[in-house]
């Protein structure tokens, strides 16, 4: 064997296990924003991402535990709200909420629009949900 091919060989191993350990495992954030995986809708007045954020700070403070809000990069009126305190590498058991801002016009109040997805959904699944709303919209109102 040439001592060119055996470089050639050892960069095609080496390409091979750069693709093999890059990719991302899982379920992501992205395969959760499917119809299939949608589990319920709401809008909340006079609310806006400062105010939500406010929120989930005072319901951390009172209850020890709030949603992760994110913004989405590049974004002023989009972000997510994820259950856990860490952005999951995977989402298969995380409820993940997406949210638009609408700023206050003469036809309406400032408001949020919440779109909440789940890989599954269960009874269990749908408490998540309601706490995860319920820090939002009753900050320091602990829920079991």
């Amino acid at each position: 064997m040439s001592t060119r091919s055996f470089i050639l060989g050892l960069l095609s191993v080496g390409v091979l296990a750069g693709c093999a350990t890059s990719g991302t495992s899982g379920v992501q954030a992205d395969d959760l924003r499917r119809s299939v995986h949608f589990v319920t809708e709401t809008v909340i007045s006079d609310l806006d991402f400062p105010t939500l954020q406010r929120n989930l700070y005072k319901h951390r403070a009172a209850c020890g535990t709030a949603p992760r809000f994110v913004m989405h990069e590049g974004q002023t009126s989009f972000a997510s709200l994820i259950e856990t305190q860490e952005i999951p590498e995977s989402y298969e058991n995380v409820v993940l909420a997406d949210l638009t801002q609408y700023l206050e016009s003469m036809r309406a109040p400032k408001r949020v629009a919440v779109r909440v997805y789940s890989y599954y959904y269960n009874d269990e699944v749908q408490e998540r949900v309601d706490r995860m709303m319920g820090a939002v919209r009753r900050p320091g109102v602990c829920e079991p």
